[in-house]
């Protein structure tokens, strides 16, 4: 994580009080973490909402580091003030809804919406008439990643593009999305590229995390027909100069892969 700057400030004694007031010892720790949630909260990009599109309810109902995949997700959305949450999983997924309607995630709204496993593209398309037309996260519910909402959001608006990708580097990019980027913008993006000694060439260690911040003018780019994120709607937004990336600095993780299931079962650390 980004390191801390320290400052000293002066604050009126009741300031002082209100800050005091809703330290809990949990959301919010002690003095320093108060300043800095309220901050956040009057200065940082809002980001209301957020989809988190589910194929395999299993896995983010995985537990890992005593909470599930989704926990740690709803956690991370909670911390940058986004309660507005589309869920999109199958009609079967029964086992989402009762975990969601325990009494600990009631600050949360959520909508439940079909994915039809036809695809990223379609599974979104079915979120759009409960989005608000403003900026919105969609995360992959088989993902886990350590990530500063809030810093991804102030970085998407700064870069005046359609949709942001967070990327991250990995030793073995083959079975993943691989981009080749040039500062922070996307050049181009393979979709679980060939293992063939000619494309490895090609190739970087840099993928898709499998979360994006996007416009609600990403919806100009998708159809009833469309199936696919990344092999449709990409490599529009890169021929446009329209997707940007955002380099994860924390530890990301696939569960959907047997191998980054154990690795993250062994890489449990403290919440901050």
């Amino acid at each position: 994580m980004k390191e801390r700057v320290r400052i000293s400030i002066t604050l009126r004694p009741e300031i002082v009080n209100l800050l005091d007031n809703n330290i809990d010892g949990t959301k919010i720790r002690n003095r320093s973490h108060a300043v800095e949630h309220f901050l956040r909260e009057s200065l940082a990009t809002p980001v209301g909402q957020a989809v988190i599109l589910i194929e395999d309810e299993n896995k983010s109902l995985t537990t890992v580091c005593g909470e599930t995949v989704i926990d740690k997700m709803l956690y991370q959305l909670d911390k940058a003030s986004i309660n507005k949450i589309i869920v999109c999983c199958t009609k079967k997924c029964k086992k989402i809804q009762k975990h969601l309607k325990k009494k600990k995630y009631n600050k949360f709204q959520f909508t439940f919406t079909e994915n039809p496993l036809k695809g990223t593209a379609a599974a979104l398309m079915n979120c759009k008439q409960h989005l608000s037309p403003e900026t919105f996260l969609l995360i992959y519910g088989d993902v886990i990643a350590e990530l500063d909402v809030y810093d991804l959001g102030d970085f998407h608006k700064a870069s005046n593009g359609i949709a942001t990708m967070v990327v991250t580097s990995i030793s073995d990019p083959l079975p993943w999305g691989v981009v080749r980027v040039k500062r922070d913008r996307i050049l181009e993006f393979h979709e679980k590229p060939t293992s063939k000694p000619s494309a490895k060439k090609r190739l970087t260690n840099i993928i898709n995390a499998g979360i994006y911040a996007f416009q609600p003018e990403i919806f100009s780019y998708m159809n009833k027909r469309s199936k696919s994120l990344e092999k449709e709607v990409i490599p529009k937004l890169i021929n446009q100069k329209a997707l940007y990336s955002y380099l994860l600095d924390g530890a990301w993780f696939n569960i959907s892969h047997e191998h980054l299931l154990k690795h993250a079962k062994t890489y449990c650390r403290p919440k901050k």
